[in-house]
């Protein structure tokens, strides 16, 4: 092999690493600072004065937004920020299903219920409810911090005194939904 073609070789392999090196951290570019940037970026865009972000959590899997409403203390919805893309879109589960303001409920009429923050179950009761269902399901963690919001509750699960994960129990009949999208807990920016 001359020394030219070993000179080629070597330049296109550092061009590669570069190419590959660049891509990598473009894809996990979305740090806890830019998806702060990302949701205050998406709430400006509601135009709803009466909206404010409470928390963003980050996630091994994405990052988790609760946006809350000022005047009434309320949680009103769930978002996610896919830590790849930066793409912010309504949180799974609970957050479209039971949320009777804000969420496919909400737009649907809620099945007939309407948007309030008077729910049946307390908190207390919903975190009876989450204890019972942690116990059956995963045991060593418990449930704690509900979050209230139109239909529902969201807790926070922890294990040894550190966050494991989520669930949400419905405010009127009591269902549970864990949330298993996230990935491991990596840490809060509280803003509320």
């Amino acid at each position: 092999m001359d020394r030219r073609t070993l000179a080629i070789g070597v330049i296109l392999l550092a061009v590669g690493v570069v190419g590959l090196v660049a891509s990598t951290s473009y894809l996990g570019a979305v740090s806890m600072e830019r998806a702060s940037e990302i949701a205050d970026r998406y709430l400006r865009s509601l135009n709803n004065p009466d909206l404010a972000i409470g928390e963003i959590m980050e996630f091994e899997q994405n990052f988790y937004v609760v946006i809350y409403e000022k005047s009434t203390d309320i949680g009103a919805f769930e978002m996610l920020i896919d830590k790849s893309t930066g793409r912010i879109f309504p949180e799974y589960g609970p957050n479209m299903m039971w949320n009777t303001k804000y969420g496919h409920g909400g737009m649907m009429g809620a099945w007939g219920r309407p948007p309030t923050s008077q729910i049946p179950i307390t908190q207390g009761e919903a975190l009876e409810i989450a204890r019972e269902f942690l116990d059956a399901l995963y045991p060593g963690t418990v449930a704690d911090d509900p979050h209230p919001f139109y239909g529902y509750y969201t807790l926070h699960v922890r294990k040894e005194g550190d966050i494991y994960g989520m669930l949400s129990v419905n405010g009127y009949d009591g269902t549970v939904w864990y949330h298993s999208w996230h990935g491991a807990y990596i840490r809060s920016l509280e803003m509320h």
